[in-house]
C-alpha cells in the first residue's frame, strides 16, 4: 500500500505543477483576464482524484493519528479549485479573478501540506 500511496503522491505533485504552470503560462495576460486552460483543468482533476485517494489510504498504510482539521481544509481547498476551474473552463470571457484565485488556492493547499501535517 505504501508504494501505491507514493505513486499517488507523485501524481499529486504533478497536478500541482500543472495548476501553477497553467497560471504562470498566462501571467502576461494578468490585466486582461486569463483563461482556464487545459493544464489547469487537468491539474485540478489530478489533484482532486489523487488527494482523495491518498486520504483514503491513510488508515491502510498504518499511520498513527489523522489530523482531521488539516485534511478537511485541504479537501475544501482542492474541491474549490476544481469547481472554479470546471465552472470557467469553457467560458470565452473569464473574470480577472479566476486564474489568480486558482493559483492562490493552490499555494494555500501547498502551505497546508507543509505547515499542517495530515498525520501526526
Amino acid at each position: 500500500m505504501q508504494i501505491f500511496n507514493d505513486v499517488l503522491l507523485v501524481l499529486h505533485l504533478i497536478g500541482v505543477g500543472a495548476l501553477l504552470s497553467g497560471f504562470f503560462y498566462q501571467i502576461k495576460d494578468w490585466g486582461k483576464g486569463m483563461k482556464v486552460n487545459a493544464g489547469i483543468i487537468h491539474g485540478a482533476w489530478l489533484q482532486l482524484i489523487t488527494g482523495f485517494g491518498m486520504a483514503g489510504l491513510i488508515p491502510a498504510i498504518g499511520e498513527e493519528t489523522i489530523n482531521g482539521v488539516v485534511l478537511g481544509a485541504k479537501s475544501v481547498v482542492i474541491t474549490a479549485i476544481f469547481f472554479i476551474a470546471y465552472s470557467f473552463n469553457k467560458k470565452d470571457v473569464t473574470p480577472k479573478w479566476v486564474v489568480p484565485a486558482i493559483a492562490g488556492l493552490t499555494t494555500l493547499n501547498i502551505a497546508l501540506a507543509v505547515f499542517g501535517p495530515i498525520v501526526n
